[in-house]
Parts: C-alpha cells; structure tokens; sequence
C-alpha cells in the first residue's frame, strides 16, 4: 500500500549562495571549494561494496545497526561496517569537529531536526544520481531532506505524533475519541468531570519541546511558517494555535507542570488519562504496566483537526553521507541498500522503526497491526518543522513565547509578534 498523504513541508527554502566548505561534486570524490550550489553526486554503480565502512549512528539504532548489517556484508564480502554509537546530545559537537578537522566518518544517521545545520556547514555530500527514487518515501520525509532542489541525505524511518487515550476511562464517561478542536477540549472535560485529575498532559517549555505540539496546531489552523524568504508567524493561524494550546492550562484541563516525570505514571494510574506522542510510548507503556494492560486499555487516534486540517508532527532520521567520506563509493551503497523495501521491513522487525519506503509498507506485520494502521492514516498529514538552521533557536522562542500565554504572563497576540520579531531578527539562517 502507498501512502496516501497531504504533508505540509514548511520549510524547503532555497539554499543562497551555499558555499562549499570542502563538499565534493562527486559523491565524496573531491573536496574543492565552490561558490556554486553543488548537484547530485555522480552516479553510484552496481559493483559490490568495498573496503572500510564506518557509521556513526544513535540511540538504540545506534545499538542494533552493527549486528544488522551483517545481511549487507553477507552480500559485499568484500566490505567491513564498523558503527560508532554516538549520543544523542553530542551529535552536533561531533559533527561540526569531524568537519572542522578533516577526520570524518563516512556515513551519519541524521535526525531530521539536524539536517539544515549540517547543510549549512556544507559537511554532507549531495545524494548520487538514481540511488534511490525520492518519490518512492513519504513525502514529508523526503521533502525535509532537500535544500534548494538538492538531496543531502535518504529517509531511513520516520515517526509522527497521534493521540494516546485510556478507552476503558473513555468508555466509562461516555467519550469517544475526538476528531475535531472542540472535541479535544470537550473530551478533555468529560474525563476530569469522570474522575480524572486532568484531561490531556500537553508538554511545556524548551525542555519538553512543546514546539512539537504547537507547530501542528498552527498548521492545524492554517498556518505556514516560511513563505519565499521571510518567517509568517504574526498570523490569525498562530494566534488560534497559542489560544487552544493555552486554554487547556487556563481552564485546569492540563497541569501546568511536571509533564517530563510524570506523563506515563499519571497515563496508567488515569490521573491525566490522555497526551499526544509517537509509537515507541506502546513499548513505554507496556514496560511500566504490562503489554496486555496496555492492549486491552490504551487506545491511538489521529490528532484532532482544527479549522484547515489534522496536521501532526513528522520526525525520524535520515542517513547522510559526509563531503569527505574516505569512503564514499561503499557508503552510498550502503545507504542504497538500507533503503530496499526488503531492508526496512527487516528493520522494522528488528526495531518497529517505521519505513520511510512507502513500498515497504506492503508488509503484513505493518498491516495487521491496528496502531500501525493509525500511524499510517497520521502519516497522510503531517507537518515537518522548518528546514533552515535558525528554527533550532527560533523554536525555543515559540516554546518560552507559549509558557508565558499558558501561565497568563502574555497575550497570544503578543506572544506571536515576538516571535515573529525574533525569526525576522534571526533570518532563515543560511
């Protein structure tokens, strides 16, 4: 099954006057200054791989790469992966070191909110003509891999964002999942004026993130976050975002702190019986409680839809090859081979990483499984966060702008200026 899908992509801006900084032309091959925007990399042949390949990957990826690419050493005897786990906080540092010093690795597992600070350094290499057909990934994915019409990396997986609720408590109050704004908040009452202590945990602050709920509420109402070259985030769209996220701290449906330790426990004892997060929480869950608990009381949902659409958040990470890779020939095979259809259901078997192949989707233990099925039906409409450097920074002034609105410090209407203020003060970054 493809995809079906309607995702937003709200920032592939152009790349401007992009040097080089030691990126090659040629998939790895040549590191030559250049003021012009570089093209895809030279083609990569069908010839076994080759020689040393070394990864630097995360988390628990990270930790089950190594054994999972024996299938691709089986088939290239002549190659050898070695994987560097990485963590995650220390990605950027090392990054930007390996860069600066010329001692890279050859491929980086890249997560999606890295990819336009590692574009701008010029660190990573384009992606080789006909690797992989762009086409062929979910298209929220694919789109935040690209600067200015230029690939730099390969989806590899990707997560997105649905609704968690306790259906035995749903059930008790009469509730049904809601699918529109005025369903949230009404489901949310119902479930407080049933016993719980609040009705839907929503995270606050830089720590938290909470710029991963807001920027889908503002897509929800309408709102795109970059057009052409300037930040359009002084809108109607932002300001309904910060109202709705706020009212659920004003009228004592969501607790103002605590989100962070408490979310699971307060989840599975029914005190805040409801929260917005992605697919890894089912195991979360079940290692809290137990894996039948959670099947016969956890309930998913898409998010609810405001006034334009039910955009939810899409992430996951990419695979990117380095400018400079010592071995760059056998690093985009790599890369290729993690990409086959075959490869990310393997994957998923070994992870319940969800394919960002959409022909991988044509997998039984995909589609029998009813909170895949949710995650499929989300994934049709996300929104991605914006693919210019300064939304890392810019983010953070959305997330303090929306404490204050939640804590009645300031008004939506002033929140939103501010940040409009800072993201005109900051530019797009490049």
């Amino acid at each position: 099954m493809i995809l079906g899908r309607k995702a937003v992509a709200v920032g592939v801006v152009g790349l401007l006057a992009l040097t080089a900084c030691g990126r090659g032309d040629g998939g790895g091959e040549g590191n030559e200054a250049s003021t012009a925007r570089p093209a895809a990399g030279a083609s990569v042949n069908d010839d076994p791989a080759a020689g040393d390949i070394t990864v630097w990957a995360m988390g628990e990826e990270g930790e089950r790469l190594p054994d999972f690419v024996d299938g691709f050493t089986q088939a290239n005897p002549e190659a050898e992966v070695t994987v560097t786990t990485i963590p995650w906080g220390d990605v950027m540092t090392k990054f930007q070191t390996a860069v600066a010093a010329g001692t890279v690795p050859d491929v980086i597992m890249i997560g999606s909110s890295f990819m336009p600070t590692m574009v701008a350094t010029g660190g990573l290499a384009p992606v080789p003509e006909g690797l992989v057909d762009m086409g062929d990934f979910v298209e929220g994915a694919a789109d935040s891999t690209v600067a200015d019409g230029v690939a730099y990396g390969v989806p590899w997986y990707v997560e997105t964002r649905v609704l968690y609720y306790r259906a035995d408590l749903a059930q008790q109050a009469g509730l049904e999942a809601p699918k529109t704004w005025d369903e949230l908040t009404a489901f949310a009452q119902g479930l407080v004026g049933n016993g719980a202590d609040y009705g839907l945990q929503l995270p606050m602050g830089d720590a938290e993130d909470s710029s991963q709920v807001i920027l889908p509420f503002f897509s929800q109402a309408g709102g795109v976050a970059v057009e052409g070259e300037e930040w359009t985030l002084d809108t109607d769209a932002m300001v309904s975002a910060l109202e709705f996220y706020g009212s659920f701290f004003a009228d004592g449906l969501s607790p103002l702190s605590g989100y962070g330790d408490t979310q699971s426990n307060a989840f599975i004892d029914g005190t805040i019986p409801t929260f917005i997060s992605g697919p890894w929480m089912i195991n979360v869950l079940g290692d809290l409680a137990d894996p039948e608990w959670v099947e016969e009381n956890v309930e998913t949902a898409v998010v609810p839809a405001g006034s334009a659409n039910n955009d939810s958040y899409i992430g996951g990470a990419h695979l990117g090859v380095f400018a400079d890779a010592p071995n760059a020939d056998g690093a985009w095979k790599l890369v290729r081979w993690l990409s086959q259809p075959e490869t990310q259901q393997a994957w998923f078997d070994t992870t319940n990483g969800l394919p960002a192949l959409t022909t991988a989707w044509d997998y039984e233990p995909l589609q029998s499984n009813r909170r895949i099925a949710v995650l499929e039906e989300q994934l049709a409409n996300t929104i991605a966060p914006p693919t210019v450097p300064s939304w890392d920074e810019l983010s953070a002034t959305l997330e303090t702008e929306a404490e204050k609105v939640a804590n009645g410090v300031v008004t939506p209407q002033e929140a939103a200026a501010t940040i409009q203020a800072k993201g005109e003060a900051l530019g797009l970054g490049w």
